[in-house]
């Protein structure tokens, strides 16, 4: 796969992930109602975590155009370890989530 097509589809979706997002969590209309405060997973949570991720992904693929740490022409090990780094946030966001959920203290 050509580096300029990965680059391109993931800034892609990550740009749409996050104007979409961030449409939702601006128009939101706050409603406390009894069962959204007992869900696992609300829509503002979800959103929020969307956000979050394609922010990332979006700075990861930032720091990689202007720094270019592996040059014009990135090998596949170098792929790897691209999608390793801009995977790594949003897997340990749900990791933490997850050990939150766990906690029988906490507050959903």
């Amino acid at each position: 796969m050509n580096w300029e097509v990965v680059n391109g589809f993931t800034g892609i979706v990550s740009a749409t992930c996050a104007f979409v997002s961030l449409l939702y969590l601006g128009f939101e209309q706050r409603r406390a109602t009894s069962t959204e405060s007992h869900a696992t997973l609300s829509m503002h949570s979800f959103m929020s975590l969307i956000l979050a991720t394609s922010g990332w992904a979006l700075l990861c693929l930032s720091g990689f155009w202007i720094f270019e740490p592996f040059g014009c022409c990135p090998l596949d090990q170098e792929y790897l370890k691209l999608y390793g780094v801009i995977l790594a946030f949003p897997a340990g966001v749900l990791f933490l989530a997850g050990m939150k959920l766990m906690n029988p203290n906490s507050e959903t």
